[in-house]
C-alpha cells in the first residue's frame, strides 16, 4: 500500500497548481461526461451497420455490453459488502476536487463500469473499443487526481471489468433466448 499511497501523492499532487488542468479533471471526474460519451458511443453502435447483418451484430454487441455491466455492477457491490476501503480524503491530505463519495473506494466501481465499455466493444471493433479504453482511462486518472480514489482501486476497477467481459461471454450461450427475443423485439418496433 506504501506505492498506492505514494502514486496517489504524485498524481492529486498536481491538483492544485495548474487551474486549466483542474478544469480539465473536474469535467473527466463528473459523474456524466464521460459515461454519457461512453453511452453515446454505444447508441452510435446500435445503429450503425452496412447491412442487415451487420446492424443485427451490434445490436448483439449492444446487449453483451449491458450483460458486462450487470455482471460488474455485481461484482463491485459484493466487493462494496465485503471490503471497505475510506476514501484518500477521508485518511490522508488530498487537493480534493470532486464531491465526497460515502461509499467504499475499493475498487473503483466508475472505472469498472467504463472499462467494461471498452473491453467488450473493442474485441469486435477494436478502433472504437481504443477510443472508450482512452476515455475510461483519462476518466480514472481524473479519479485519482481528484483525490478520490486511489490507482489500487483503479486497478482493481479494471480487472473487475475484464472479469465481467470474460463472465458474460461464459453467460451469453445460457442468455441466449433472452438475446433473440429482445432482438426480435427491436425488429417488431423498428418495422412500426
Amino acid at each position: 500500500m506504501i506505492l498506492d499511497d505514494q502514486l496517489l501523492a504524485l498524481i492529486n499532487g498536481a491538483a492544485g497548481r495548474w487551474p486549466m488542468l483542474d478544469a480539465l479533471m473536474r469535467l473527466l471526474v463528473n459523474d456524466y461526461f464521460v459515461p454519457t460519451t461512453l453511452l453515446l458511443l454505444l447508441v452510435s453502435v446500435w445503429f450503425e451497420g452496412a447491412g442487415e447483418e451487420q446492424q443485427k451484430a451490434n445490436r448483439r454487441l449492444v446487449l453483451r455490453v449491458v450483460l458486462a455491466l450487470l455482471v460488474v455492477n455485481a461484482l463491485a457491490k459484493l466487493a462494496n459488502l465485503l471490503y471497505f476501503r475510506p476514501r484518500p480524503f477521508s485518511v490522508a491530505e488530498v487537493h480534493l476536487l470532486f464531491y465526497r463519495p460515502s461509499d467504499s473506494s475499493f475498487p473503483s466501481n466508475p472505472a469498472a463500469v467504463a472499462f467494461v465499455f471498452a473491453a467488450v466493444i473493442g474485441r469486435d471493433h477494436p478502433r472504437l473499443g481504443l477510443l472508450m479504453a482512452s476515455l475510461a482511462s483519462l476518466f480514472s486518472i481524473a479519479r485519482v487526481y481528484a483525490g478520490v480514489h486511489y490507482p489500487l482501486d483503479v486497478l482493481a476497477g479494471i480487472l473487475f471489468a475484464l472479469a465481467a467481459h470474460q463472465l458474460s461471454l461464459r453467460l451469453e450461450e445460457r442468455l441466449e433466448p433472452i438475446y433473440r427475443g429482445l432482438l426480435r423485439l427491436t425488429e417488431r418496433l423498428h418495422a412500426t
